[in-house]
């Protein structure tokens, strides 16, 4: 249970997975578990995060996990009754990997840095424009092996912008390459991202406001 999930400056995020895997695999199960985002949930059930996000988050058995971290805003993890490698996770994120402002460039910018300390060799990603926090954008939908272990990764990705800058969404889901995926999970991802939406502008538009 020591997958790296994502690139080696998310150790926090690293971390936090391990904890919460080994947890759930070592703690008995609760009958019935208080709501922890109930401080924060509002009447129509969306979660109001950090007074910067408000969004749907998944439904149990999802688990929200509490990022000490710079690159992740929000992430949620989801395991299976069959264990490792099985699992689901899905993210915001403000500052995906890569530079460019285009946004093929920038998916082709991050998948060269993506799952890398997993070891994982990703097909060519299939490309679809969407419409993203009510804006263009890009959504990258690809598979990745990882041949010594041989266990497979779906993986999408939409692209948007906040502002001038490109933010996103990731969603991943482990499975041993004889399994299958679940497509329950990614359409909890497509809601969450769905959902997504901000409450204020953010760091950089307050830092550099554009002009009316």
């Amino acid at each position: 249970m020591k997958r790296a999930v994502w690139e080696s400056r998310s150790s926090g995020l690293l971390a936090a997975l391990c904890t919460a895997l080994l947890l759930a695999a070592c703690a008995p199960a609760a009958t019935n578990v208080a709501d922890p985002l109930a401080q924060m949930r509002q009447p129509d059930g969306a979660v109001v995060w950090q007074q910067e996000y408000r969004f749907v988050p998944p439904p149990a058995p999802w688990q929200l996990i509490d990022l000490d971290e710079d690159d992740y805003s929000i992430a949620c993890m989801k395991l299976c009754s069959e264990g490792y490698p099985c699992q689901s996770t899905l993210a915001y994120a403000e500052e995906p990997f890569g530079y460019s402002l285009d946004f093929e460039e920038r998916q082709a910018e991050f998948f060269k840095r993506f799952l890398w300390a997993s070891r994982v060799t990703f097909a060519p990603p299939e490309l679809r424009k969407v419409t993203v926090l009510g804006q263009d954008g890009l959504e990258a939908v690809t598979v990745g092996t990882e041949p010594v272990l041989r266990h497979k990764v779906r993986c999408k990705i939409l692209f948007a912008r906040r502002g001038e800058r490109v933010v996103a969404f990731y969603f991943t889901q482990w499975r041993s390459e004889e399994k299958s995926f679940d497509p329950a999970d990614e359409a909890d991802f497509d809601r969450f991202a769905a959902s997504f939406g901000f409450l204020q502008p953010s760091f950089y538009e307050r830092l550099f406001p554009q002009a009316p």
